[in-house]
């Protein structure tokens, strides 16, 4: 995850946090978001094949997802991190403040994302229904096209995060 995603990409104890969180974080992002599934769209708790595989998944395929990860990880540093540390009264060191505040939004921000019925299909197509087939790539790039939409930027492979232009 050591890509730079703006030329000033460079707070590297804010990325190191996100690094450390990454694998515990999708896991809590697929169980959020298969909570939110169930009781939005089965509310009465019946039983059909797809139900029951998102019940009986606890291994979930994180390697989509892990990219959307760390695009969302990128944003993060854009939007809301600067290189230059803030003082601390709290007993913290950075190391731990910027775990706590980049888990916190990543949260807030799977709970947002959670009201588009696309969102939630996508997180379960990626790493429940179709973790090794193309359909988990097709999945992906919706994800990343809800992002695009949501916060207005574009993420590109060699360029990094560039903030799209609206009308």
């Amino acid at each position: 995850m050591k890509r730079r995603f703006f030329p000033f990409d460079k707070n590297y104890l804010l990325q190191n946090a996100q690094i450390e969180l990454k694998d515990s974080l999708l896991n809590q992002m697929v169980e959020i978001v298969k909570e939110i599934y169930l009781m939005r769209y089965n509310p009465l708790g019946l039983k059909d094949k797809s139900i029951e595989k998102i019940l009986s998944t606890t291994n979930y395929n994180l390697e989509e997802l892990s990219t959307f990860y760390e695009e969302l990880a990128g944003f993060y540093r854009y939007k809301y991190s600067s290189n230059q540390l803030e003082l601390l009264f709290d007993g913290r060191d950075h190391q731990e403040k910027y775990e706590e505040d980049w888990s916190n939004t990543l949260k807030k921000w799977v709970i947002e994302f959670s009201k588009s019925k696309n969102f939630l299909k996508a997180v379960l197509e990626t790493s429940i229904f179709f973790p090794d087939d193309k359909q988990s790539q097709l999945a992906y790039s919706r994800l990343k096209n809800y992002m695009t939409d949501h916060f207005g930027i574009k993420i590109y492979k060699h360029k990094g995060i560039v903030p799209m232009k609206i009308a």
